[in-house]
């Protein structure tokens, strides 16, 4: 109980340097070749135990993929953050899909889940800082997903119906212009 607290203070340290330096825009973006397919690839591997252990259906759906110049490290930290809140929301029994595709120019990686879905009114909230649908978490992993999602030229969409599950889409230009 004591280590599983602290490791939840940690991360909630973290989180708050994290969106403490995109708030004051004081961090550093990497610019690299990243294969949107491995990254997809490895991001699906990390959630796939306990998907299984927990009964979800977890799928993995890669189309057309792309090799982008971006920051592969916070593009992976996005998805991950995605997969864990799809996982944290969708009851045994539910359904997790990742995406990949391309379409218009861009990039976009999808993750959709059978939870409880968003109510309208409530779509905003999630990207609250600090803001929690159940208490649990740091409350700063979809404000922080958001952020960063901006930070790289890209956004962060949510389709979602209650009762029906929601739908994060991640989407990023397939040519992000190198520093001058």
């Amino acid at each position: 109980m004591v280590s599983e607290e602290a490791l939840r203070l940690e991360r909630l340290v973290g989180d708050v340097l994290d969106l403490a330096k995109l708030d004051a825009r004081r961090f550093a973006l990497l610019h690299e070749e990243v294969d949107m397919r491995a990254l997809c690839e490895r991001a699906y591997a990390t959630f796939a135990e306990e998907a299984r252990a927990r009964g979800i259906e977890y799928d993995l759906e890669l189309g057309e993929g792309a090799v982008l110049i971006t920051d592969g490290d916070r593009v992976l930290q996005i998805v991950t953050n995605l997969l864990a809140n799809a996982l944290h929301w969708t009851p045994a029994g539910g359904r997790v899909d990742l995406g990949l595709g391309t379409e218009n120019g861009e990039v976009k990686v999808t993750v959709g889940d059978t939870g409880p879905g968003i109510a309208p009114e409530a779509e905003e909230r999630v990207f609250r800082a600090f803001w929690s649908g159940d208490g649990g978490g740091t409350g700063l992993g979809l404000t922080i997903a958001r952020e960063l999602s901006l930070a790289l030229g890209g956004r962060l969409e949510l389709h979602s119906e209650p009762g029906r599950g929601s739908r994060f889409v991640l989407v990023l230009p397939v040519r992000v212009s190198q520093p001058v």
